[in-house]
């Protein structure tokens, strides 16, 4: 049987992509048995069934099946009442003057506003107060407030006063995440915006299926109205860019997914021929080909500021050639012929590139570029998208070096000003990152792009370093010389064979080793290699499956009998998948923490304390990050990771577990074999890896519209 309970929320425990948990004191207790001490109410949901984030001082109405027990709380007694997967979470605005001053003092949207200032707005103005901040009334508040404080009272307010549109939506069974972002978007207009098209909830993220049920069901849409013919495009679009990470779709890319969607080929054939009134698509008029607006907006933006500063010319010859004659003294050895020409080309050239495969002695040419740079008074700004990339860029150049995160946390670069952008390893750097970054800049920041074309492309949408390449526009020095690693090892080699579609004469040479089990047994033989060498070694895969069931063996066969990490909360024991001395890997990024998604580190304690449940050494840097329960959901063990996981890194002995994964490509393979710097061992069939050398990259499959938009 249902309760029903109204609280305050005093503390958040947990707000992971998995789980969301919080405590709260009852605002009315009569739905509860009372038995000694107080009560508190204790919620575990998942976050994308909360109409916002929790906070503490929130008031929350909760509606679901509870169980009490009490527990003891230091020398307290405290009746906990539990709600696991509530039927309905809902956020409510105080009612009362206490309620109303804790609320407005807690609530971090009101900064600025301390107890002692909620409870004078409340004595002037009771109950009103909700109006007056309903209509942005900002003169009655600077009666009591700053300007600055009032603003913050109606733009906080302005959040919650949208919840009370919740249940018109739940009611027609829009999800909370959806309604977030349409709240964010249209604000008080988000009901009338669905009443006018429900498929507006395909442009916000939600699947055509249950839009489409919603428009029928709720607002009687018929089958060929053409407000669903565009949603179905729309979303055909959507799901063509998420599957292959395509920017731009031709007619016969989309056509069977907008017929399985209407579920009529006439009326796909129709929607197909439908220029969206309402702009989520375009429709290229010479070549036929669809556009997702968020897209082709990037792609046209990103591609106008490359041209800009393609047309531009700073500077004179003869500062260029001064800066690098400074720049070589301090090299021990002079550079050969291509790499001059790739630091000329960089001092010369706003925008341009240094490609180049492993070892052909790219990071001594952005070393001599950045150091002429420096000589010339630039500023510069040397960004990779993951932690240890960037760390590695900061080992190699001796320049201070950020991810891509932290320099988009940063104030934007408004000064035109000498400033260059150095993007390392920009093969992993999706169209929205790249977007990100020129919003981020003045026009006349320069940028350079330094990595490996050959290598995975970018999980996300778009082909930002192969399309500037492919274009032939952006002045590109590629480097085919091997310079670095000694010849024994073999590996440079190795990986431009395969990069070149090759399969060596010798599947195992130098410090390269072919190990040909059946696919059935990879998992096993990898453990057994791993435990050869266990603190230089990485397991890299294909799948998060086989990457679980490596990680898994290694546990049972390496670190067997360690402690477990284990944790009480809420009177309940919970088990987690790690162990003590466990390498660790953390999935996703947490800058209070000091933790990017891709961190390695090891599990080096499991004291705990009320706020930690042990520790964790970073490899790179060997700080110790304390583990919080925020932490604990993007922790895993790190004995093998994705290879996405690990491109833009290095490791001293490589082991590559092959499978038969449709993304073993030759890219894949490739980049695998690129992230080894002395040895490395190939674990799986003779057949599936020449089967993968032979298989062309993914890159060539990618449809993207950016180097078109170059050639223009």
């Amino acid at each position: 049987m249902n309760e029903v309970a109204d609280l305050r929320i005093t503390s958040v425990w947990v707000y992971s992509r998995k789980w969301a948990c919080f405590s709260g004191v009852p605002i009315v207790s009569d739905g509860f048995v009372r038995t000694s001490g107080k009560d508190i109410v204790v919620v575990k949901t998942k976050p994308e069934l909360l109409p916002i984030k929790p906070a503490v001082g929130q008031h929350w109405r909760i509606t679901g099946v509870s169980t009490s027990r009490i527990a003891a709380h230091g020398d307290f007694k405290v009746n906990e009442h539990h709600f696991i997967d509530p039927e309905r979470c809902e956020v409510t605005l105080p009612h009362d003057g206490e309620n109303f001053i804790r609320f407005i003092a807690k609530e971090k949207d009101f900064r600025g506003i301390g107890e002692v200032k909620a409870r004078e707005l409340w004595q002037a103005f009771q109950r009103s107060i909700f109006n007056i901040l309903q209509q942005k009334d900002i003169g009655r508040l600077t009666k009591i407030l700053s300007e600055q404080s009032a603003q913050s009272l109606i733009d906080g307010f302005q959040k919650y006063a949208n919840l009370k549109y919740s249940t018109w939506f739940s009611d027609r069974k829009i999800p909370p995440y959806i309604q977030q972002k349409l709240f964010k978007y249209h604000k008080e207009n988000s009901v009338q915006s669905i009443i006018d098209n429900p498929y507006r909830l395909v442009t916000f993220g939600m699947p055509f299926k249950a839009a489409d049920d919603i428009a029928i069901e709720s607002f009687d849409i018929p089958f060929n109205d053409i407000k669903r013919l565009i949603g179905s495009v729309e979303y055909a679009l959507k799901k063509h860019s998420k599957s292959g990470g395509h920017t731009v779709a031709a007619h016969q890319d989309i056509h069977r997914s907008v017929w399985t969607l209407l579920g009529s080929k006439e009326l796909a054939s129709k929607a197909l021929k439908i220029a969206d009134i309402g702009k989520s698509y375009f429709i290229d008029s010479e070549t036929g080909s669809y556009h997702h607006t968020p897209l082709l907006v990037m792609e046209k933006v990103v591609a106008k500021r490359l041209l800009t500063l393609n047309g531009r010319e700073d500077g004179t010859s003869l500062e260029f050639d001064l800066a690098y004659v400074e720049a070589c003294k301090e090299l021990p050895y002079d550079l050969t012929a291509k790499q001059t020409d790739a630091v000329l080309i960089s001092l010369a050239a706003s925008v341009s590139c240094i490609t180049g495969g492993a070892g052909t002695g790219k990071t001594t040419v952005l070393r001599t570029v950045l150091k002429a740079y420096n000589h010339m008074g630039f500023d510069i700004k040397a960004i990779a998208l993951s932690g240890r990339a960037a760390m590695r860029l900061h080992q190699s150049i001796g320049f201070t070096t950020s991810t891509i995160a932290a320099f988009l946390r940063q104030d934007p670069i408004e000064s035109d000003s000498k400033c260059v952008v150095v993007i390392d390893e920009a093969s992993m750097i999706d169209l929205p990152t790249m977007y990100k970054i020129v919003a981020h800049t003045n026009p006349a920041v320069r940028f350079l792009f330094v990595g490996d074309y050959h290598q995975l492309p970018p999980i996300g949408a778009g082909l930002i370093l192969a399309d500037i390449v492919k274009s032939g526009v952006i002045k590109n020095t590629e480097l085919d010389i091997v310079k670095r690693q000694n010849s024994a090892s073999g590996i440079p080699h190795y990986s431009k064979l395969i990069k070149d579609g090759e399969v060596p004469e010798e599947l195992s040479i130098g410090h390269i080793h072919f190990h040909d089990v059946a696919l059935d047994d990879v998992a096993a033989k990898c453990v057994e290699l791993y435990a050869l060498s266990p603190h230089c070694s990485q397991v890299v895969a294909a799948t998060k499956k086989l990457t679980l069931d490596i990680n898994i063996r290694c546990q049972n066969n390496i670190n067997t009998g360690a402690q477990r990490l284990e944790f009480e909360e809420f009177g309940e024991r919970y088990r987690t998948d790690l162990l003590l001395n466990d390498p660790v890997l953390f999935t996703k990024n947490n800058y209070d923490a000091g933790v990017q998604n891709g961190s390695l580190g090891r599990l080096t304690s499991l004291a705990q304390t009320a706020d930690s449940h042990g520790l964790v050494k970073l490899d790179d840097s060997h700080d110790e990050i304390v583990i919080t329960r925020a932490l604990l959901d993007s922790l895993e063990a790190g004995y093998c990771i994705t290879l996405h996981k690990a491109q833009g890194s290095q490791f001293k002995r490589v082991i590559v577990a092959l499978s038969s994964a449709k993304m073993l490509d030759r890219a894949w393979l490739y980049t695998a074999v690129t992230r080894s710097e002395d040895e490395l061992h190939i674990v799986g069939s003779q057949e599936c890896f020449e089967k993968s050398v032979r298989s062309l990259s993914a890159h060539h499959k990618r449809q993207t519209h950016l180097a078109y938009l170059l050639q223009q």
